[in-house]
């Protein structure tokens, strides 16, 4: 029923738009997403295939993310041109019949209408947009090459292009390598991260919003479809919290830190796909798409394109809502108690200690506490003088939605139990 309600609308709509004004367009995307959101809910944890097209527990949950992700993104914006709501629900069709197959061919199919759509968002600003996008085209278009040859080499290994089909010897492990490196571009895990910084800092706010929370999401739905070699994603999980954490330390603008940010966070979250919990990922993933989305929906009322550190200077005096909005942001993406993100980094980090890869798991807590040097800094700006710059508070809907992330992430800190037993039956 999800995919029927995206695939309906995204095709009415590409029809529709030349006749509807552009914010008829938005709501009526808005509306579709609404739709599908409600019929996940309704489906929940019942079980559908047709076809390779299959909706079980990791479908479901990561669907859900993915459309949050979605929702947020054209409430965000108020675009002049219809086509920017459009390709939106194109991505969030594909994120949903990414995170719903397990035939190497429809992930193909369903990596390309994700990934051609974010391509055009990522310019949807001329200028530095422009060079941010090429890159992001390039080497996207190199991930899916990788990704293309290790389901051919699948095949060849296993005489099937279902994954999950077992195999043996050289050729399949390299087909797995090839296959977790052109989803580990997508979900920005060292050391396919070199697009991750420059896009961010070069893409609107909005869309960049859109990238660290739904792109993500999608993309770790695959990677639990994948087998791959323990050693492989241990060392995927070293180089992403290594490389994201330390760059962070070094950057004077928040879109771009955050983007280092947001590889280290992946390198979490592989730490919670080592141990194949998908329980401990889902839960992840939403305290950190819920924190990683207000951050950004900060950003974007402060600029919809670069965000130096400075213009964080003083927010809380010039806006306490979005101040302290910002500052539960960072410190739940640090993990402090009480908020979600403490219980996401214990859930990976217990997950991590019972399979016991306690090198990793030392790794990771070691770069966690260094991550505390830049959350709080960003954090605590928002209290220092504010610096003289022009500030115009967003809409009463889009602060409306800052604070109910906000009391979401302070709720589901204080009371995990709430979403972890549907994540159990959806995962």
């Amino acid at each position: 029923m999800t995919l029927a309600i995206l695939a309906v609308f995204s095709v009415a709509l590409t029809l529709l738009g030349f006749v509807l004004p552009p914010q008829g367009v938005k709501r009526a995307t808005l509306l579709g997403l609404a739709l599908a959101l409600a019929s996940l809910l309704l489906t929940w944890g019942k079980p559908f295939a047709f076809g390779p097209y299959a909706v079980d527990g990791i479908s479901q949950v990561f669907t859900l993310l993915a459309l949050l992700g979605a929702l947020w993104t054209v409430g965000l914006v108020r675009s002049g041109r219809f086509e920017f709501y459009l390709l939106v629900l194109y991505a969030a069709l594909g994120m949903h019949l990414l995170a719903s197959t397990r035939h190497l061919l429809l992930m193909l199919v369903a990596l390309e209408a994700l990934s051609l759509p974010l391509y055009a968002l990522a310019t949807w600003r001329r200028g530095q947009g422009l060079e941010a996008a090429l890159k992001y085209f390039l080497l996207g278009a190199l991930a899916a090459a990788f990704f293309l040859y290790g389901a051919a080499l699948f095949y060849g290994a296993t005489g099937s292009l279902v994954l999950g089909t077992p195999g043996e010897g050289p050729l399949y492990a390299l087909a797995l390598g090839l296959l977790l490196v052109g989803l580990g571009f997508k979900a920005a895990l060292a050391p396919f991260h070199f697009w991750t910084p420059d896009v961010y800092q070069g893409s609107p706010t909005p869309v960049v919003l859109f990238m660290a929370t739904s792109v993500k999401a999608a993309a770790f739905a695959a990677l639990l479809r994948v087998a791959a070699p323990p050693e492989a994603l241990a060392l995927l999980v070293a180089l992403s919290v290594v490389v994201g954490n330390l760059a962070a330390l070094a950057q004077k603008e928040a879109k771009r830190l955050l983007a280092y940010s947001s590889i280290a966070h992946a390198g979490y979250m592989a730490l919670a796909l080592y141990t194949g919990n998908a329980q401990a990922l889902g839960f992840y993933l939403l305290t950190y798409v819920l924190a990683t989305g207000l951050a950004f929906a900060v950003l974007s009322q402060i600029s919809p394109d670069r965000v130096p550190l400075e213009a964080l200077r003083g927010l809380y005096r010039k806006d306490p809502l979005l101040g302290l909005a910002f500052l539960v942001a960072m410190l739940s993406l640090l993990g402090l108690p009480p908020l979600a993100g403490f219980w996401g980094k214990y859930l990976a980090f217990a997950e991590a200690a019972r399979a016991g890869a306690w090198g990793v798991l030392v790794l990771a807590l070691v770069t966690s506490a260094v991550s505390a040097y830049y959350y709080l800094g960003l954090g605590l700006a928002v209290f220092a003088r504010p610096e003289e710059t022009p500030f115009r508070p967003g809409p009463p809907w889009a602060r409306a939605a800052v604070v109910a992330a906000g009391v979401l992430l302070l709720a589901l800190g204080l009371l995990p139990g709430l979403v972890l037993p549907a994540l159990a039956a959806g995962g």
